[in-house]
């Protein structure tokens, strides 16, 4: 296999998805780096705009200072001298200014300025001189970088005496070097602190976020001990956050629909093995008999006929639990079309009439109503539900099946008889498989205990419901509910 083969099936690979903790862990990152480089940048730009403020009013001020001294001591030049080379004041071992002035008369000849102002700040580097009375000096105050690696701000202003007619041109240079030094070693800290920052940020971050799903680990470790021999326990709902608290309850329903389930099949399972049990034991005896002697063909005859009803209730009750097993996968589809509800049970009242007169039961039908529904599987219900009244009623008894239909669309479906009843701790299990409640006349069949829980199965694969209303002594009426056409449906 070439190089670039492998590379692409491990490129088509699918990639883990980062964990729950891990993305917690870059979001809690990501959040503080960011608040931290926001409250540094906004933190920086106030103190860069403050002292940039601050300079500019200091450069203005001292031209206006100036321009005073010139109105009022323009003759004295030991005043104008000590103001202009004095009044700078200096700093560092190299004794610098930090205020340079330069006064030159209208023709642009040097009145005084500060020692080494020529130097440092030559007078070409300012721009024309402006009238501050008429321009805001803020505005005219300029940024100048010497060779030597300095900044300056630079003003240059007219200065005039209306009285005497004379007029001078005052420039003024602050040295803010120091501040931008200041500045500067203030990025660089900013950004070495945001580099510890986010390193500090994301180790946080992810002790954050693993004690924050600790109760997680938690809960599935809970979880893990419980297992199909331990479906009683339950998880502690109350012990967890309140946002956990729900997900712990959703986990113990859960496990209680779960241990019910098992339940109804272990249930199931032994029920099956007892109804399947006692046919083949049937079977096996009566062969053993017929085998243990010689008899007469009439004598075989007559236990393969009785081994044949066996076997019919044998195949029933295969063929009747694998239809539950069918309907209860939840990729089960059915095609629904619109069908007579009423001539559906008139059907079925038809086909049942030889076995009714025989038990000498008077069936009735009412109503109308249309439904969308499996035709098979709606006349499978009623033929269920119509054999468990039969099967129940005694002699000269009466079952009434009707058909309401509602508003909205859906139908009601009632078969009542006028039977024995069921005690009431027999009615909430009727349903349940392989499950015979004892109220059958003893010259009726006993059924296999599957036929109301394909009727209930049938009603659930429409989305519809079932109901019993049963009582000794005055019979049993089932209600099946089935709801309105979906669109799809119709």
């Amino acid at each position: 296999m070439s190089s670039n083969r492998v590379s692409a099936i491990f490129d088509l690979a699918p990639r883990a998805p980062l964990s729950i903790s891990a993305r917690l862990a870059l979001l809690y990152t990501a959040s503080g780096y960011l608040m931290l480089v926001a409250s540094t940048a906004f933190l920086y730009w106030i103190l860069m705009q403050g002292m940039q403020r601050d300079d500019l009013h200091y450069v203005v001020d001292k031209v206006h200072m100036v321009e005073g001294t010139l109105l009022h001591y323009a003759e004295d030049s030991a005043f104008l001298d000590h103001e202009v080379k004095w009044e700078g004041g200096s700093y560092g071992i190299e004794q610098r200014y930090i205020f340079y002035t330069r006064i030159l008369d209208e023709n642009g000849g040097l009145v005084v300025e500060t020692p080494d102002m020529a130097r440092l700040v030559p007078s070409s580097t300012f721009a024309p001189p402006v009238d501050s009375e008429r321009t805001s000096a803020l505005e005219a105050v300029g940024r100048w970088h010497s060779p030597e690696g300095r900044s300056y701000y630079v003003l240059s202003t007219w200065a005039r005496n209306v009285q005497n007619q004379q007029s001078w041109v005052v420039q003024v240079a602050l040295d803010d070097t120091e501040e931008a030094t200041l500045l500067t070693n203030l990025r660089r800290g900013s950004i070495a602190v945001l580099l510890i920052g986010i390193v500090a940020s994301a180790c946080l971050g992810s002790l954050a976020a693993r004690r924050g799903m600790r109760p997680l680990r938690e809960i599935a470790a809970a979880a893990e001990q419980i297992t199909a021999n331990h479906l009683n326990e339950r998880i502690d709902a109350a012990r967890w956050p309140e946002e956990l608290n729900g997900l712990a309850l959703a986990l113990n329903r859960m496990f209680g629909r779960l241990e019910n389930s098992f339940a109804r099949i272990s249930q199931c399972t032994a029920d099956l093995a007892h109804e399947l049990r006692t046919p083949i034991h049937s079977l096996m005896g009566e062969a053993e008999v017929a085998l243990s002697v010689d008899r007469k063909p009439e004598e075989y005859r007559s236990v393969l006929e009785s081994s044949l009803e066996e076997f019919g209730r044998l195949s029933r009750m295969i063929n009747e639990m694998l239809f539950l097993a069918r309907a209860e996968n939840p990729q089960s589809q059915i095609e629904r079309i619109q069908v007579d509800a009423r001539r559906e049970i008139e059907a079925v009242k038809e086909f049942f009439d030889a076995l009714t007169e025989s038990h000498g039961v008077t069936v009735t039908c009412q109503g109308q109503g249309k439904i969308d529904a499996d035709p098979l599987l709606f006349r499978r219900a009623v033929i269920n539900l119509l054999s468990n009244a039969l099967r129940c009623t005694p002699r000269g008894g009466r079952i009434d099946m009707s058909v309401a239909q509602h508003d909205d669309g859906g139908i009601v479906l009632t078969v009542s008889d006028s039977g024995c009843g069921m005690r009431p701790e027999d009615v909430p299990r009727v349903c349940d498989r392989l499950y015979c409640a004892d109220r059958v006349p003893a010259e009726r069949p006993k059924g296999t205990g599957l036929g109301l829980a394909i009727v209930k199965s049938i009603v659930d694969l429409h989305g519809g419901s079932i109901a019993v209303d049963s009582a000794l002594g005055r019979g049993t009426t089932m209600t099946l509910r089935f709801p309105p056409a979906t669109p799809a449906a119709a």
